[in-house]
């Protein structure tokens, strides 16, 4: 049986992360389901407005917490896994280790390039400037920092996270409801071409019970207000590393940015 690539190794390692990607989305369906937040509604008698609040907010449970930091250290791992497998195809002394040998994530300024390429000196000319064409630093890939530093952050303590009010409100049946009510039923079938949710003003922002999420007019039929349907996410919490933005959009932008310069590394490997 033919041993698998140096790229390949790579490659099982994001595909791992994904595998754990779908775990934490099948644990945050099974959060939600499980009544992780509620959605309140009460009647303004002064202007006849339906105005819908968050009701309750439940923790997060660790096993949630536990997947996130899981994927990032996979992420970050299967980066480093790369850096490794490089230096093995410029290794020139067998009995070297490659101790120290990582993937370079550096913040902007030049001396921190310089030091944190150092660790790659022994790689190829070419190898070297595909890394830095990647541009793995604060300014030109921060998402790669974001998890670089996240790494760090999970090394010592969990990472934090908190609810999001992130989609506020779903709107697409209300919309359809809306305008076969009106008269315009034959213009339902367009709804579907509009994005499924409505973005309120709390969106991106953290959650808290008494939150007001929407205010639905008077002549908003009974029916129509059934079809209001209003969602939270679990988002990052890390002052001065990503705040207010979704955990599981964060992963699937890193997800995407690896997988499209992984690549350019592999006819060093193959």
């Amino acid at each position: 049986m033919d041993m698998p690539s140096g790229y390949d190794l790579v490659l099982q390692r994001v595909e791992r992360a994904k595998e754990q990607r779908r775990d934490l989305e099948r644990e945050m369906r099974a959060w939600t389901e499980a009544g992780a937040y509620g959605v309140g509604s009460q009647l303004d008698p002064q202007t006849g407005y339906t105005v819908y609040y968050v009701g309750h907010l439940a923790e997060i449970t660790p096993r949630i917490v536990a997947l996130i930091s899981e994927i990032l250290h996979t992420l970050r791992t299967a980066l480093d896994n790369l850096a490794y497998q490089l230096f093995l195809v410029c290794r020139t002394d067998p009995a070297d280790e490659g101790e120290g040998i990582y993937f370079p994530i550096y913040d902007d300024a030049k001396t921190k390039e310089a030091d944190a390429f150092r660790r790659i000196k022994p790689f190829r000319k070419e190898i070297i400037d595909a890394v830095r064409k990647v541009n793995p630093s604060k300014c030109g890939q921060p998402l790669l920092w974001i998890l670089h530093r996240l790494d760090i952050v999970n090394k010592h303590r969990r990472i934090l996270v908190e609810i999001l009010v992130n989609h506020s409100v779903f709107v697409r049946e209300a919309m359809r409801q809306m305008l076969i009510e009106q008269g315009y039923a034959d213009m339902a079938s367009f709804v579907a071409l509009r994005p499924a949710f409505f973005t309120s003003a709390k969106t991106g922002r953290k959650a808290q019970v008494g939150d007001i999420l929407f205010t639905a007019p008077p002549d908003t039929s009974e029916e129509m207000k059934k079809k209001l349907h209003f969602t939270c996410d679990i988002a990052f919490d890390e002052p001065g590393i990503i705040e207010g933005k979704s955990v599981v959009e964060t992963i699937d932008e890193m997800l995407r940015l690896i997988e499209g310069f992984l690549p350019s590394f592999a006819p060093f490997l193959l």
